[in-house]
């Protein structure tokens, strides 16, 4: 018998119940005190939603249904979709200008390949949505052109990053910039218009884009989320790209591992329920001000305030919360599209609990609506030009929003108070064409 044991054998009753009622009561001390804030992440459930096994091309945004609805409202003279068409149409035929070339970037600035990317895999995407419109195969040979060329460098783009170049955001730029040419790709490979040869090339490249987003996703979880940002943009592109990935290159293990996986504490489901607040959740904790959190807000409203700390001496620019906030639910609702098309039906699953994906749309609709960022208490107040005029005025969201809610009547009023048609939606480009519905 050990020394414990022998200890233990000769307590009386009573001297045992004594010292059973100290330790307990030490316990209770230890635990009371205060500690640091520090991540505490939740055990994942044993089982997952599954998604589907993937059909054929295309599947990642668009269905072949959807194509021909597209084709139908477009047809019809109706509007939005006459004016919106023409004006795409103008857009899309300068692709085709022999003074519009790509620029390929294969550097090791993130940031510059982030700029040169969307811009080039945008025009991608835009020609392929013209190709199956008009089936006019000069928008499909110019994308897949496009595709081609910045195949072609024997090193291919995004090798190699700086790493003390954004280093917080290389997962994020890689994700959001590549995301377009999985689109056009998907739309291209519907018609088998893409060779053998660029197969091959393209699924190697996204095999380098998705080794740089893991990277990126790990430098957060290395970090500690850049002091506690256990839920924020960069996180949700991550998850995004990943699963894009997978579906495109029908890889169901790492599109599984990015919509829900006992293995990824920040995939798709996990990041619904975290960028969700509900009314009186915690929000970021270095808010400077004390302001209530309302159901459907975004995890990053915090951005409605300049925060510096997070990496080196980069201090946030203030007043973007609505800006953050529209970003992080279009990256959302981005994965419910690829989720729709693959099997689940992300638009009306709830979280246990209670997120969901039209709790945002319905919070934020209000502000697109009034044209008023000082309502609904006043959290975003002097936020006005990301809701009146600015570039990246995220009012097109609710295109698609109606197009999955149909009943939603306040997300119509949204698309009654904006010119529809006048601005794409960041990553799908002409959501109006391909999303838009009628408004009574």
């Amino acid at each position: 018998m050990n020394t414990n044991s022998s200890i233990f054998y000769i307590m009386s009753n009573k001297s045992l119940s004594i010292f059973v009622i100290i330790i307990l009561f030490g316990s209770l001390i230890l635990l009371s005190c205060k500690e640091p804030i520090v991540q505490i992440e939740k055990p994942k459930p044993s089982t997952v939603i599954k998604l589907d096994s993937f059909g054929v091309h295309p599947r990642l945004i668009m269905s072949n249904q959807d194509i021909s609805q597209m084709r139908e409202n477009i047809n019809s003279g109706n509007e939005p979709w006459n004016s919106t068409w023409i004006e795409f149409k103008k857009t899309v035929d300068l692709y085709l200008s022999p003074s519009w070339k790509t620029d390929v970037y294969t550097g090791s600035d993130v940031s510059a390949f982030y700029n040169n990317t969307i811009r080039d895999a945008s025009a991608a995407r835009d020609l392929a949505l013209a190709y199956q419109i008009t089936k006019d195969k000069k928008y499909a040979e110019m994308s897949v052109l496009i595709i081609e060329t910045w195949l072609a460098p024997e090193i291919l783009p995004a090798s190699y990053f700086d790493p003390e170049i954004a280093y917080p955001n290389m997962g994020m730029m890689v994700a959001r910039s590549t995301f377009p040419f999985l689109y056009a790709y998907d739309l291209l490979m519907a018609d088998k218009l893409v060779s053998e040869k660029t197969q091959k090339r393209f699924a190697e490249w996204m095999r380098i884009c998705e080794m740089r987003i893991k990277e990126g996703a790990k430098r957060w979880e290395d970090s500690n989320y850049f002091d506690n940002q256990f839920y924020q943009n960069h996180l949700v592109a991550d998850a995004m790209g990943l699963l894009g990935i997978g579906i495109v290159l029908n890889d169901s293990k790492l599109a599984q591992y990015a919509f829900n996986s006992v293995e990824n504490q920040r995939d798709a489901i996990d990041l619904i329920e975290g960028m969700i607040l509900m009314k009186g959740q915690q929000p970021y904790y270095r808010e400077p001000k004390e302001m209530p959190t309302q159901t459907g807000e975004i995890m990053d409203r915090y951005r409605h305030y300049a925060i510096g700390g997070h990496w080196k001496d980069y201090v946030t620019y203030p007043n973007r919360g609505l800006q953050y906030c529209g970003l992080s639910s279009i990256l959302l609702m981005i994965c419910a599209e690829m989720a729709r098309n693959n099997g689940v039906d992300l638009y009306n699953w709830t979280a246990k609990t209670g997120e969901n994906l039209k709790l945002p749309l319905d919070f934020y609709a209000d502000f697109y609506i009034t044209k008023d960022a000082s309502i609904n208490g006043g959290f975003y107040a002097g936020e006005d030009s990301w809701i009146n005029g600015n570039d990246q005025t995220t009012y097109s969201l609710w295109e698609v929003g109606h197009c999955r809610y149909p009943g939603e009547k306040k997300f119509a009023e949204v698309l009654n108070a904006n010119k529809r048609g006048s601005q794409g939606m960041h990553l799908l480009g002409p959501v109006t064409l391909t999303h838009g519905r009628k408004v009574e």
